[in-house]
């Protein structure tokens, strides 16, 4: 029974992670600057957004927005990393504005995006030495 639920569990990871991916990048090639909704990824997903919210909290232990969040602030750690401007990020990922996308990196990650650029730069350059 556990290995079913297992299945399940992973079936579901994959598949919201590929989807969020998914619309990360359709809205970065139309240049769709809203932001990514709760209902947009239940649609997508074809289910109700109850369902999307309850799957979520099961297999993440989190709402299906904190996961969308998570998930995106990840993407843009890595485009920090390759030398992407955060304006050009916020666009990528499909944040509303700059500043929602500057806000929320700060939450998560405890700094902004400029300041993140330059510790991690910071570190690799020390780690060089």
């Amino acid at each position: 029974m556990r290995a079913i639920e297992a299945e399940r569990k992973i079936r579901f990871m994959v598949k919201f992670e590929q989807q969020l991916s998914c619309e990360m990048n359709r809205r970065a090639l139309s240049h769709d600057m809203c932001d990514i909704r709760v209902s947009d990824m239940a649609n997508a997903l074809n289910m109700d957004v109850s369902t999307l919210r309850r799957l979520c909290q099961k297999h993440y232990g989190k709402a299906p927005k904190a996961c969308i969040d998570t998930m995106r602030i990840a993407e843009a750690r890595k485009l920090l990393l390759v030398g992407e401007r955060p304006s050009t990020i916020a666009d990528k990922l499909g944040f509303y504005e700059h500043k929602t996308f500057s806000t929320l990196f700060k939450k998560y990650e405890g700094v902004s995006p400029a300041i993140y650029t330059q510790t991690d730069n910071t570190k690799a350059f020390a780690a060089s030495r």
